[in-house]
């Protein structure tokens, strides 16, 4: 029986995307809600600058050491069952941050969160390089990536008026919001039980021929690329180039996620909460319609090189320009370019590590560069907090993350030269 491919990969971007985009938008509500919190939360707990930046960079320890360990217990346990453990934990981390009383336990629950967290992104994107053939998966991971931007452009709003109403516990309002906010997660961890087959062939909403026919395409692109080096790649050293490009691109998205609020609250000090998150949210729209448009250019020509790698280095022009401009009308407009070209280059970077790596190493590929780029969120957040403390200024912060986007542009290039041949006799 002759399988309709369009409509199979149509359900089943649909049946795993919903669940998936639910669990990232959630996971990145929880991280990052902590930049509202701390518009008071700093205040009451006695937080400086420089000791929230170090909160904040703290989750990213977690996140990265769990990176190898993860991929073998997703391997070894299949996805739903580790992302059931995954989210159980961080939902309960997420919520408990509502109790902090002191930095020290403030410290150990964000931990706690990043290494419930790390386990869950990197484990998507090899799980959807088991299902997704290549020529669709742009579009894929760029739909997938979508929750990171959309959950700031709600999740910011929501964050400011959960911080300002009343609540029945009479708490302060950051409190209130991080218990409100970290609570859907655990529903979610529950369900995905259910909605996340380990292989197309468990699926039951798949028929027998187009289980099939998946994972035959999935087989027959693994032949076609016997060039790429097998097993562990750690001798590639594409994949290093990869892990530094990553480590550029999320960069900028560190800085934006961790620190917007507080830099609008230091341009606009008589802010309200409501509208400082409303504020934050427009860079996010904008980082949400460059993963769209650029991914589905990408995948329409064929091409990814350039997708990434230009998006990259118009980041790094818009990044820089902002202090330049002030707080005014362009300021912001500018902004809002930098999140269009950050959104477009990130988006479409996961489909370069297929390129050059064989599906045995896929998944540790996959876990080394998604550690190499987190490594930016263990340093960029401390780094802004350590210069803000000393400066009173975000101007150099700004400037070091367009200089890394640069770099990231330039780590694309080297990534698109020809793979030489392996001499033989």
């Amino acid at each position: 029986m002759a399988v309709d491919a369009v409509a199979t990969i149509r359900k089943t971007k649909l049946r795993l995307l919903t669940p998936l985009l639910a669990l990232l938008f959630l996971s990145t509500i929880d991280r990052a809600n902590i930049s509202f919190a701390a518009l008071h939360m700093n205040g009451e707990l006695g937080l400086n600058a420089e000791a929230y930046g170090f909160g904040v960079s703290i989750f990213f320890v977690g996140y990265i050491l769990i990176q190898w360990p993860s991929l073998w217990l997703l391997q070894r346990f299949g996805m739903r069952r580790w992302v059931f453990a995954c989210a159980s934990v961080w939902g309960l981390a997420a919520a408990g941050l509502a109790f902090v009383h002191s930095a020290h336990s403030f410290y150990a629950l964000r931990l706690l969160l990043g290494i419930a967290e790390g386990g869950f992104a990197p484990g998507v994107m090899f799980y959807l390089a088991q299902w997704i053939p290549t020529r669709y998966r742009a579009g894929a991971i760029s739909t997938f990536m979508l929750a990171v931007p959309v959950s700031a452009i709600f999740g910011s709003p929501l964050a400011g008026w959960l911080m300002s109403i009343d609540n029945p516990l009479g708490w302060p309002g950051w409190r209130w919001m991080l218990l409100v906010e970290g609570t859907p997660t655990l529903l979610l961890a529950v369900a995905s039980l259910w909605l996340l087959p380990d292989h197309p062939r468990n699926a039951s909403w798949l028929s027998t021929d187009e289980g099939r026919w998946l994972e035959g395409e999935i087989a027959r692109e693994s032949e076609r690329h016997p060039e790429k080096s097998p097993g562990l790649p750690l001798g590639n050293y594409r994949l290093w180039i990869a892990g530094a490009c990553w480590f550029g691109l999320l960069a900028g998205a560190n800085g934006l996620l961790y620190w917007l609020p507080q830099i609008i609250r230091h341009l606009s000090a008589e802010s309200s909460d409501v509208r400082i998150g409303f504020i934050t949210a427009l860079p996010w729209i904008a980082v949400a319609i460059g993963m769209l448009v650029n991914a589905w250019h990408s995948d329409r020509v064929g091409e990814r090189h350039v997708h990434v790698g230009l998006a990259a280095l118009a980041a790094a022009v818009f990044i820089a320009s902002t202090p330049m401009l002030g707080t005014g009308t362009a300021a912001l407009v500018v902004l809002l370019l930098a999140g269009l070209a950050m959104g477009a280059a990130q988006a479409t970077f996961w489909t370069l590590p297929p390129l050059f790596l064989a599906p045995t190493g896929l998944a540790a590929g996959f876990a080394l560069i998604n550690m190499c780029g987190n490594l930016a969120g263990l340093v960029i957040p401390t780094f802004i907090g350590w210069v803000k403390e000393r400066t009173g200024s975000f101007d150099a912060p700004v400037f070091a993350i367009a200089a890394l986007s640069l770099f990231a542009a330039a780590a694309v290039a080297l990534l698109r030269a020809p793979i030489k041949a392996p001499y033989s006799r």
